[in-house]
């Protein structure tokens, strides 16, 4: 099946009607009034009043906040969603900034709300979290909130921050999700999108591929000066919030959101870089090696083996080998990825204007999460949709725990994903005989590992790099095409010929742009879960009922407690050695099957 043959099928798309049937629709005008009405009845009641509350004031307040959470939640979710299809449609553009505004002001009523909680004294605090309490469940909503204390600021200027967020932030990051969008290219008088480019870096026609990469860089080239705008604005703007909240670091915000000790990130940081030249840089001069070269183009980074059969696989072959792979470790959790291909939750279509990459999006606690992918019927997208499944099961398990404690941090939010991921390649793997075709499958999980670690952590150099300099003034978008290329010559090795324009290939990447230095989270969900498997296969005793429980908790214990029943401490720097290894030790057994 070649992959003109899988955009024929017919793949899925959402069924966003569990939301709202349409963006003019009744019930969003009614339920935006119904925000705007309770977010002042909230004020009204709550407002100077937070430090004197008793435990079933504050159970009523999480109530009416739950409500809320879940009214504006579901109005931002379907706004987003439906944009995410088309970003180029203006009607879209215009109804997501409608409700982005809208929320935003509705909100700000509801700032004081923090701020006073960390206007209590530490005897009534304790009393309200202790174990008799019956607010005991939220105590890591509060340990988080009062965690942020210290880089806290007024009211009015916390308001202005969230206003100046809506008209300015969200505004670079339309701007960016409309120019990315809009890049496609033309070879041999065929038209080509951003997500149909990229994945031509997996073509095996080397010609093919480096057309690909000259093309996509010409176009990335022609938009430089519009992403370097962006990315300096959106950096100017977070050092000054940063600076006003007194962080230390760019990345300080980042690792509070995600209640983590940056000890632990320092150390995941430091073992994945000390690693290089073991990992990535090995890796490539065998890869060399086994294409007959000295040294690879840059392009060739993804590029298949010779002799491997690049399978194309299609949608139906994927489903079933991700609901057995997920059905087969636990029935459970293969039932609720069922609903995901039954029940109009997926939409893995390739069209002009969708957003690129692939995501699954938890929406609010009392619908479900919806996944976008983008499907060539590669084996690397089955690997894509096993991921997104994976958040999405987690999301579902998580949903139970209402609006405030459904969120999982995003250090274990890559936990569920990756470890399916890993479920998925073992089935294929196990199921595959030809000793050709698993050199070949080895070889891709390899590259899916590098591209997981090493390269994300290179990002967040990459980020940390951008940040630090920013910091010195303006900063030309050449001077971080510059960063760019030195990040990639570090983390890559030197056996690649690195074209010169590869260097502008850090403008398409979205997380740079709506979520500052989340890259790690990727690494650190890959460490995460090299340890749970590797305890998984040793055949711990209920090991799946607890992995279910951990899923199930999201946002209502941190890490150390979600990982105790496994025997697992993350705060030990060989915990991410022993995941590292697992990649020295593929990287190993490729080597002697060649």
């Amino acid at each position: 099946m070649s992959h003109l043959e899988i955009k024929k099928q017919k793949l899925p798309s959402w069924d966003l009607t569990d939301l709202y049937p349409t963006i003019d629709s009744p019930e969003v005008k009614k339920d935006l009034l119904n925000v705007d009405q309770m977010t002042k009845k909230f004020r009204k009641n709550y407002r100077g009043k937070i430090s004197k509350l008793k435990e079933k004031g504050f159970e009523k307040l999480f109530r009416d906040w739950e409500y809320l959470e879940r009214k504006s939640g579901r109005l931002l979710s379907f706004a987003q969603l439906m944009h995410c299809q088309i970003t180029t449609c203006q009607d879209r553009i215009k109804f997501l900034s409608d409700v982005q505004e809208k929320l935003t002001k509705f909100n700000s009523r509801i700032l004081f709300l923090p701020l006073e909680i960390n206007e209590m004294n530490d005897k009534h605090y304790k009393k309200i979290v202790s174990k008799k309490s019956c607010l005991n469940r939220y105590k890591i909503f509060f340990e988080k909130t009062r965690a942020m204390k210290p880089y806290q600021l007024s009211e009015e200027l916390e308001n202005l921050l969230n206003d100046y967020a809506s008209a300015s932030r969200n505004a670079w990051s339309k701007l960016f999700d409309e120019t990315i969008s809009e890049i496609n290219v033309e070879m041999s008088g065929k038209e080509y999108s951003l997500e149909e480019t990229l994945n031509l870096f997996q073509s095996p026609n080397s010609r093919m591929r480096e057309s690909a990469g000259i093309q996509l860089a010409k176009r990335f080239q022609e938009k430089l000066k519009i992403f370097g705008r962006i990315t300096n604005s959106l950096a100017k703007e977070k050092q000054i919030e940063d600076n006003w909240r007194k962080f230390k670091t760019p990345a300080q915000s980042r690792h509070l959101l995600n209640d983590i000790n940056p000890k632990i990130i320092i150390n995941l940081r430091d073992s994945v870089v000390d690693s290089y030249s073991e990992t990535s840089h090995k890796y490539y001069q065998l890869k060399a090696k086994l294409m007959g070269k000295k040294k690879l183009k840059i392009w060739d980074r993804n590029a298949p083996f010779k002799g491997g059969k690049r399978t194309q696989i299609s949608w139906d072959q994927a489903k079933h080998l991700v609901l057995e792979s997920y059905t087969d470790f636990n029935p459970k959790m293969g039932e609720i990825a069922k609903d995901f291909f039954d029940r109009g939750w997926i939409d893995a279509g390739i069209s002009s204007g969708k957003t690129p990459g692939a995501f699954s999006h938890p929406t609010v606690t009392d619908v479900h999460p919806y996944i976008l992918l983008n499907y060539f019927g590669n084996i690397r997208d089955v690997m894509t949709l096993s991921h997104e499944i994976g958040h999405g099961i987690h999301q579902v398990l998580a949903s139970k725990q209402g609006e405030i404690l459904s969120t999982t941090p995003l250090t274990l939010a890559e936990t569920a994903s990756v470890f399916g991921e890993m479920l998925t390649f073992e089935r294929i793997l196990k199921e595959e005989k030809n000793r050709t075709q698993r050199k070949y499958l080895l070889a891709g999980k390899i590259e899916d590992i590098i591209n997981t670690v090493i390269r994300q952590i290179s990002f967040y150099d990459f980020e940390c790099r951008v940040h630090d300099q920013r910091k010195n003034g303006e900063i030309t978008a050449d001077s971080i095409s510059r960063i760019w290329m030195d990040i990639s010559k570090e983390s890559l090795g030197d056996c690649f010929d690195y074209d010169s324009r590869y260097q502008n290939f850090w403008v398409y990447i979205p997380h740079f742009i709506h979520s500052p230095f989340y890259v790690y989270a990727y690494a650190f969900g890959d460490g995460m879960v090299n340890a749970l498997y590797s305890t998984y296969q040793s055949g711990m005793p209920g090991f799946q009922n607890k992995y279910l429980e951990m899923l199930s908790a999201g946002g209502s214990k941190n890490y150390n407690q979600l990982l105790t029943p496994f025997g697992l401490d993350i705060t030990k720097k060989n915990f991410w050695v022993k995941g590292i290894n697992v990649l020295k030790n593929l990287i190993d057994e490729l080597e002697s099957l060649s």
